[in-house]
């Protein structure tokens, strides 16, 4: 995460040196967007589980920002990642996955220049755990905390690229296994500003 966070810095600081000519432009307004989601999760169960999984995703998001300030803005949005996403697989040979996830952000930005703009993210996430016994599954909520980069291609369009580290709240599932799952997320997307 360190390597991650210092490589997140330093491309912010190399473009922010190619151009703050004009000032940064309008950080308030709406903007959607969606993702390429590439995810390692991981699972300990009190079944003997200890495994790790990696899926694919695609991930939709909105959020509407304020500026407070020419280069600071804080933004409340919603996402949303489709499908299963792989954190192993129980002792019993089960495939342990979260689907449907969905969280509330809170998301404050900074514009490194008048079209780079680097965010941080803090969440509260929700989704749908499966059991260990192959055909239930549990509600989980947790907390997830990340880190990105934006930078707009002209006015409205812009390209991002991002690191989520989701930790879910222990579930405990019907057959009595407790289990502890967790998500690092890398995506890559595009979107539009209004």
């Amino acid at each position: 995460m360190k390597k991650l966070l210092l490589t997140t810095v330093a491309l912010g600081a190399f473009a922010a040196s190619s151009a703050f000519a004009a000032g940064p432009a309008d950080l308030s307004g709406l903007s959607i967007g969606a993702n390429a989601e590439f995810s390692a999760g991981s699972s300990s169960a009190t079944d003997g589980t200890s495994d790790t999984g990696k899926s694919t995703a695609l991930g939709l998001q909105g959020r509407y920002d304020w500026a407070l300030a020419p280069n600071f803005a804080i933004g409340l949005g919603a996402s949303y990642s489709s499908g299963n996403h792989q954190t192993g697989t129980y002792a019993n040979g089960t495939a342990a996955n979260i689907n449907n996830r969905y969280s509330i952000d809170v998301i404050p930005t900074i514009a490194l220049s008048n079209d780079f703009q680097l965010y941080g993210k803090l969440s509260s996430i929700y989704g749908s755990a499966a059991s260990n016994d192959g055909s239930s599954s549990a509600d989980v909520q947790g907390v997830g905390y990340g880190i990105g980069v934006r930078q707009m291609l002209d006015k409205n369009m812009y390209w991002q690229a991002g690191y989520d580290l989701n930790q879910f709240k222990d579930v405990t599932f019907g057959t009595g296994t407790t289990s502890s799952l967790r998500e690092n997320v890398f995506s890559l997307g595009v979107g539009y500003k209004f």
